[in-house]
Parts: C-alpha cells; sequence; structure tokens
C-alpha cells in the first residue's frame, strides 16, 4: 500500500489523469439516469407515432435535401431557443437530427422548459433511412 501512495506522489500527472478518467466514467453512466427525456430506436419513434405526436426536425434546411420524416416540424437548432412558445407543451415531442447529438441536447433544452414527453431518436435520420422507413423528399 505505501508503495502504491509513492507511485502516486511520484506520478501526479498520471494520477491526475486516470482519477478524471474515472470521475468521467462516472458521470457518463450515471448521466443516463438522471435524462428527463427518453432516447427512443426507431421502432420506439413509430409506435409514438401512434399518438398525437410533434416530430421535430432540428437540422438545418439543406440537410433536408436527403430526406425527412413526414408531417414533421422543421425548427433548425440554433432557432428553437426562440420558438419554444409555438410548441404545444401537453403534446409528445419526437427529436431527430441526422445522427441523434443534437437532438439530445434539444430535447434536455425542452425538457429543462417543462415539456413533459420529450423523446429522442437515436441515430436520428441516418437510422430511419438505415432501417428503411419512409421518407419525404
Amino acid at each position: 500500500m505505501i508503495e502504491l501512495i509513492e507511485f502516486l506522489q511520484n506520478e501526479l500527472l498520471l494520477s491526475g489523469t486516470l482519477f478524471a478518467l474515472i470521475i468521467l466514467l462516472i458521470v457518463n453512466i450515471y448521466s443516463e439516469k438522471f435524462k428527463k427525456y427518453e432516447i427512443v430506436n426507431t421502432n420506439g419513434a413509430v409506435t409514438l407515432m401512434d399518438d398525437d405526436l410533434i416530430i421535430l426536425d432540428v437540422r438545418e434546411e439543406k440537410e433536408r435535401s436527403a430526406g425527412f420524416i413526414d408531417s414533421d416540424l422543421n425548427i433548425p437548432m440554433g432557432q428553437v431557443k426562440s420558438k419554444l412558445d409555438s410548441l404545444d407543451k401537453s403534446k409528445k415531442i419526437l427529436v431527430y437530427c441526422k445522427s441523434g447529438t443534437r437532438s439530445d441536447r434539444i430535447a434536455d433544452l425542452l425538457c429543462k422548459n417543462k415539456f413533459q414527453n420529450v423523446y429522442s431518436l437515436k441515430g436520428g435520420f441516418n437510422a430511419w433511412q438505415k432501417a428503411e422507413l419512409p421518407i419525404k423528399k
């Protein structure tokens, strides 16, 4: 045990890096449990569509040339915050982007602004296409 303490004292940079990585791993594991929105795969998204649902595409307009999910609402990520009042908080909202990263951020933003039923499409539009689900162009 004394050798370990001496090693950690002598290798402060290495010890600090190891400690930081352990903390980041713990935060990453437990942050999933504290999300107020749900991440759904394409099957889960299709199931949600049976309900009264807002499908929110947060991609830029030029990205929509690849296609989009029918009956969606396009509000680019940078404009969502200023248009929160135009969204109905009583409805379920499925957020998607190209790969799922931006939609997670917007889903979190919606939850912080008192939206209750928020979902993010895992893998985004790429996953939707890969599952060969219908798209509009």
